[in-house]
């Protein structure tokens, strides 16, 4: 598999993107040659109308002047040297950038000012905000690629950066673990074939085609059951790193391809937004997973009232129940409202149709959240007779089942088994995962008289460790372990016992 590496970003023609501009709206209706003069048109100029167009990114009429400010700014700074970008840091995450400068249409037009125009700086490049834009900047990282350790000291380390990736066993991964879960996919699509020819594929489907493997590099360290190695943790260590480089390569060259694959407000727009958030659950800092799913959601919306096929209905009713999920997964970590609207389907506890199941136990989260306690008799059962889960769940849908319980049952009892199922073999762990470790480990703190003290050092030595790894991964995990010691400190303080008839009084017992 052949895959397109990114270019350095080319000098802008400003005078062939100036030309390159629609007709406005007032020249379209009237059947009249339209010019590119900015701020308005000349027909617009001499009628003292607004100038306004149809932007398709934003499914809405915008005023020229926007553009107008936009080259103002480019020609700005494109005369004098901007340091920012000296001091960005390599896949620098848009959602932290802040708007660098708010400009006016220096045209010197009355009808601009009451339009915002910013510029954020994000990625190794600026881009342009209006006053309503739903994403705060583009995605897109800067095209510096990580790099492979420089000194491979040791053998493992030496035959998992030479051993080549396995590009169908990435694709296989996707569509066996992801993909049940949230399948905004057609597995039959031609970009998912065994040995694709990328020569073949539009924009559209090698954009997915780079986030199924970035997402994928995500998962394949974790799901492997057998390594060919020495016996050290290097080799993991090296594992995990090579995944980790390649994770970030494949979303670079995904991002490539980002914008011929999201022109029209198509389903395969709203895929490659929910692609986005998808690995934004796994790798956060390269995407704000928050206003991805808001837009996705507004997306989705205006789609469904649109008449459609029945593959593609059934394909947005799949896709509708992933932005439920995902919108509610977060919410329900965050502790915020949710208001994407619920799915029409009734809910479903069948463990052969994982999205189903899924979307079933979000919705009861949801419903509870927002008061519903008849939502308790509506679970289905934790474990089976065995006292065992459902093996056909598999471990992630296992463990969204039981924080749902710790969410309705908040008991020393469904704590153990979120613990006992994030430590799973093959369970997979988000960003979100260790929030819920915190939340379960200080359930099973406040209940230490009820746990059994074996158990208990266990599970809080689980918690503690994967806390301590995600550090790693997720900065913020390190936070929630120190803050777990605190807690754990407070309750062992309030449980201490009273000296009693041992007390010392001016250094006699009484």
């Amino acid at each position: 598999m052949s895959t397109v590496a990114s270019n350095p970003t080319p000098e802008i023609d400003l005078d062939a993107l100036i030309a390159a501009l629609p007709a406005c709206k007032r020249c379209r209706d009237c059947r009249r040659g339209c010019d590119t003069t900015l701020p308005r048109c000349r027909q617009c100029t001499k009628a003292g109308q607004e100038c306004i167009f149809f932007d398709h990114g934003r499914n809405e009429f915008l005023p020229r002047s926007y553009v107008s400010a936009l080259v103002d700014h480019v020609r700005n700074i494109s005369t004098q040297p901007h340091t920012q970008a000296a001091h960005a840091t390599p896949g620098e995450t848009p959602r932290e950038s802040v708007p660098t400068a708010s400009v006016q249409s220096e045209s010197g037009d009355s009808d601009s000012s009451s339009y915002e125009h910013h510029f954020a700086f994000a990625g190794g490049s600026y881009r342009y905000l209006g006053a309503r834009s739903c994403l705060v900047s583009s995605p897109r990282l800067t095209h510096s690629t990580p790099t492979p350790p420089g000194e491979m000291e040791d053998e493992d380390l030496e035959m998992v950066w030479k051993n080549p990736l396995d590009y169908n066993e990435l694709v296989q991964t996707y569509l066996t673990i992801i993909h049940p879960l949230y399948p905004i996919l057609d597995p039959t699509s031609r970009f998912l074939v065994n040995d694709v020819d990328a020569g073949i594929l539009t924009q559209s489907e090698l954009f997915a085609l780079n986030m199924i493997y970035s997402i994928s590099c995500h998962i394949v360290p974790g799901k492997k059951t057998k390594y060919t190695y020495s016996g050290k943790l290097s080799f993991q260590h090296a594992t995990s790193l090579k995944y980790h480089y390649f994770g970030n390569l494949y979303f670079q060259q995904a991002m490539t391809y980002l914008d011929e694959s999201t022109v029209e407000p198509t389903i395969e727009t709203l895929r490659a937004v929910l692609l986005l958030a998808i690995n934004s659950l796994f790798d956060p800092k390269n995407g704000n997973i928050g206003q991805q799913v808001a837009l996705a959601t507004r997306l989705c919306l205006d789609l469904e009232f649109q008449d459609r096929g029945h593959e593609d209905r059934a394909l947005l009713e799949d896709m509708h129940s992933t932005i439920f999920c995902m919108e509610n997964e977060i919410a329900a970590v965050l502790d915020r409202p949710a208001t994407f609207p619920e799915p029409h389907c009734p809910l479903s506890f069948e463990p052969n149709n994982k999205s189903r199941y899924l979307c079933s136990l979000y919705r009861l989260q949801h419903r509870f959240r927002k008061g519903d306690y008849s939502v308790r008799s509506l679970l289905p059962p934790a474990v089976g007779p065995n006292n065992v889960i459902d093996p056909r769940l598999g471990p992630s849908l296992g463990l969204a089942l039981h924080q749902t319980y710790l969410l309705i049952f908040p008991s020393w009892a469904s704590a153990w088994h979120v613990l006992e199922s994030v430590v799973a073999h093959g369970c997979i762990h988000v960003y979100l995962t260790p929030h819920w470790i915190y939340k379960a480990a200080t359930v099973l703190i406040h209940n230490i008289t009820a746990v059994d003290k074996e158990n208990l050092m266990t599970l809080f030595s689980n918690a503690v460790v994967l806390l301590e790894i995600f550090q790693r991964k997720w900065p913020g995990s390190g936070a929630l372990a120190a803050s777990l010691y605190d807690v754990l400190n407070q309750t062992r303080s309030s449980r201490r016992p009273e000296w009693g008839p041992l007390a010392l009084d001016g250094g006699r017992l009484v």
